[in-house]
């Protein structure tokens, strides 16, 4: 018989209840430690890994048509189709890098018409006139282009102004202010009508636009007055068309406004001259100061000198003698002539400034246009070619008409004129005995509202 030594059981067994005892509690501290960091919301960041930022890759097919130049615009419409392929499951269990495949396809819809690269200019739109207005319009000559003086000088204005006094007008050297300083510019060359536009040619204008075109018939504005809106007009419209008087066919057309002026000469297929196309026109190479030199001939201009000259334009060319070296009639005296310009009276200062310039067109906007020549109810002093007067547009003077111009074909061809200013006046006739008696004189044009100058003067 063997025996244990005593107390050996008891010893094994209390290390057991001993670990019992401890764990418990551990286990009770372990699950109050765990749902309080439960409840702070940090379990997941030491239970859970942050995972790894993914890299998708994208493969893509292009598939396209190649043009057949690559300047040029497609003429095929396209259209994408874009599909996403996904990578088997079984790639997304193993955590690797999602592809996704995109394919891109260009698929052409219906082939339009093809469109030239270049339009022939046959087929250009072309704006047909008519010919019976073709065959009317006035004769145009060459003017060469080329640069000239364009304005005039104090001096010569002081000239002037004693002139015009000695012959019982009255004029003052602030009327020319706004034609200072001389300064050069450049014009290329152009044709220009050798008379100013007629009443008979601009009737045969308005029959061709329509009845009632002289009231709103000009881009959206009234052309000229008949006799239905105003006693003193000349022309006559019945309802259906218009007519003139055998008398005044011939005259100069007047009262008709910028826009009527600017309206036939764009339907006879020319266009208003500018300011200085105009200068450039009358006083040629040289800077005569009027058409036909620098010296002032009554016999030469309508004007309203002498003072017993009845009122009122003459036929158009009635002066053979007074045209211009270019061969250009009534650029001194019968009607004023609008340009296409409008009027600034500082803009002479400013083209000074600039230096000398090319085809200048006049300020960019304004609310006079500016009107060239002088006319029979002025003074010669209105009728030197460098001077200017002023209007608005949409108004009706008697003593305002005006002439066209147009582009020749071929510029390059047209030469200079090369005129000697040692010759100048040499031919001109004696003016006939004058008289200073101002009984009867018609007041000279008042000038533009902005020069400030005192009305009626």
């Amino acid at each position: 018989m063997s025996y244990r030594p005593i107390g050996a059981r008891r010893h094994r067994s209390a290390a057991w209840q001993w670990a019992l005892i401890g764990f418990i509690p551990g286990l009770f501290c372990g699950v109050i430690i765990m749902a309080a960091i439960m409840l702070e919301g940090t379990l997941t960041e030491f239970i859970l890994p942050t995972p790894e930022p993914q890299v998708f890759e994208t493969v893509v097919h292009v598939i396209m048509t190649a043009t057949e130049d690559p300047n040029r615009p497609s003429p095929v419409s396209q259209v994408i189709v874009v599909t996403a392929t996904p990578e088997p499951a079984a790639l997304l269990e193993t955590q690797e890098a999602t592809r996704e495949i995109v394919s891109v396809q260009v698929q052409p819809t219906a082939q339009p018409t093809a469109i030239p690269t270049q339009i022939p200019p046959t087929a250009l739109p072309q704006r047909a006139i008519p010919a019976i207005l073709e065959t009317s319009r006035s004769l145009a000559v060459t003017v060469p282009g080329g640069v000239f003086t364009m304005g005039t000088t104090p001096v010569e204005v002081a000239e002037a102004v004693n002139e015009c006094v000695r012959d019982g007008g009255t004029c003052e050297a602030s009327y020319a202010e706004d034609s200072y300083p001389a300064h050069e510019v450049s014009v290329d060359s152009f044709l220009m009508e050798t008379t100013e536009v007629s009443f008979e040619q601009y009737v045969t204008f308005l029959n061709v636009s329509g009845p009632d075109t002289h009231v709103n018939g000009c881009a959206g504005f009234p052309c000229i007055q008949t006799q239905n809106e105003s006693l003193n007009a000349p022309i006559v419209f019945d309802g259906a068309n218009y007519s003139i008087g055998v008398g005044l066919s011939q005259h100069p057309v007047y009262g008709v406004t910028y826009y009527g002026a600017l309206a036939y000469c764009e339907a006879v297929g020319r266009r208003l001259p500018t300011e200085a196309e105009w200068e450039r026109a009358a006083r040629g190479d040289d800077g005569r100061i009027y058409p036909w030199g620098n010296r002032w001939d009554n016999a030469l201009a309508k004007t309203n000198r002498p003072v017993d000259t009845p009122p009122g334009s003459f036929p158009v060319g009635s002066y053979p003698l007074g045209a211009s070296i270019y061969g250009v009639y009534d650029m001194a005296g019968n009607v004023a002539e609008w340009v296409s310009d409008w009027y600034s009276e500082r803009y002479y200062q400013e083209q000074a400034a600039l230096g000398a310039s090319a085809n200048p067109a006049g300020p960019i906007n304004g609310q006079q246009k500016v009107l060239r020549g002088g006319s029979w109810n002025g003074v010669p002093f209105f009728s030197r070619a460098m001077h200017r007067q002023s209007e608005y547009p949409g108004e009706y003077q008697r003593w305002v008409g005006f002439r066209c111009v147009e582009d020749p074909l071929d510029v390059a061809a047209i030469g200079s004129s090369n005129l000697d200013p040692a010759t100048l006046g040499a031919d001109v006739p004696a003016a006939p005995p004058q008289t200073t008696d101002a009984s009867g004189s018609q007041p000279t044009q008042p000038p533009p509202p902005e020069a400030n100058r005192p009305a009626g003067a």
